[in-house]
């Protein structure tokens, strides 16, 4: 059993995919035996780039891919796809590392739906395109921590009838994780099993990139250049309101303190909303410049 930062010569590549705390290197630890796998307890992911858990089962070379939190608010829609285009150009397809299928873990704990969740998931769904939805397993977790049956039941019909509704209806499976090395090498036993009679999972992205290397062009391109447009256009809303409370400004002179505080109260705001301006705009011309580069005989092998 190996832990790397690097892709690998596995049989099998599966991705873990899930919020912050749903699980990902719990459920790799507990599938590959390795308790040295660090996981976190707090609202700080341990997992801050994706690692490739390796392991054997059944005869078959495992690597488990851990990535980093569906939510974090650090990781923006533009660096989720510049690192997904680096995967299929040089750390993935180029070495022919291709997944044989994603394990979507959910902690049943969680019942909300929150905004960067939903954007994340409109994105995967972009990213890999109806076809590939087979290919996913929604595993939940947690479930020692809930104590009501009717609860567990509500909570996991308003995710079927909502977030996962499409995944569900083009043949994505929904299965409990019961926190153990047994459940969890049943669950990718199920996903090897899938791949060996789909072959290798091959995302939308994947075959648009092929046809146009511009990222922005993509479906998911697209979708993340939407996210952005849409904050670029609410931070611009937010300094046009912030524009018309500006206060008086203080003298050369000695000011009251209220006057003063005000002023500095709604300087660092008008600061703060330029400064997100700004990040969003640097993403934006990120992911115009993006694009996919690969040789000659890669269209040639794939296409």
């Amino acid at each position: 059993m190996s832990v790397s930062g690097e892709s690998d010569n596995s049989d099998v590549l599966i991705a873990l995919l899930g919020l912050t705390g749903a699980g990902k290197t719990t459920f790799a630890r507990a599938a590959s035996g390795d308790e040295s796998l660090e996981v976190g307890h707090s609202i700080y992911p341990c997992t801050q780039e994706p690692k490739v858990v390796r392991f054997t089962l059944d005869g078959r070379r495992i690597g488990l891919i851990d990535t980093p939190g569906f939510d974090d608010d650090n990781r923006s829609d533009v660096e989720i796809l510049e690192a997904i285009v680096e995967w299929l150009g040089s750390k993935g397809y180029l070495k022919r590392h291709r997944l044989d299928g994603l394990i979507l873990l959910h902690p049943i704990t969680v019942h909300r739906v929150g905004g960067t969740e939903r954007q994340r998931t409109r994105l995967l769904k972009k990213i890999l395109g109806p076809d590939a939805y087979k290919r996913i397993i929604i595993a939940t977790t947690m479930w020692e921590q809930i104590k009501d049956p009717e609860d567990m039941q509500r909570r996991i019909d308003g995710r079927k009838a909502d977030l996962w509704s499409d995944f569900l209806e083009n043949g994505a499976e929904l299965v409990p994780h019961e926190n153990t090395k047994d459940s969890a090498r049943k669950i990718i036993s199920k996903a090897i099993k899938t791949s060996d009679r789909l072959g290798k999972l091959k995302p939308k992205l994947h075959e648009e990139l092929l046809k146009n290397p511009r990222v922005v062009e993509t479906t998911a391109g697209v979708e993340a250049k939407t996210n952005i447009e849409r904050e670029i256009e609410n931070c611009n809303k937010l300094l046009r309101e912030n524009k018309k409370k500006e206060p008086t400004r203080p003298g050369k002179g000695r000011s009251d303190p209220k006057t003063v505080r005000d002023w500095e109260g709604w300087s660092e705001e008008r600061q703060a909303l330029h400064r997100k301006l700004h990040e969003h705009n640097a993403r934006l011309k990120k992911l115009n410049s993006l694009s996919f580069r690969f040789k000659n005989w890669f269209t040639k092998l794939f296409l």
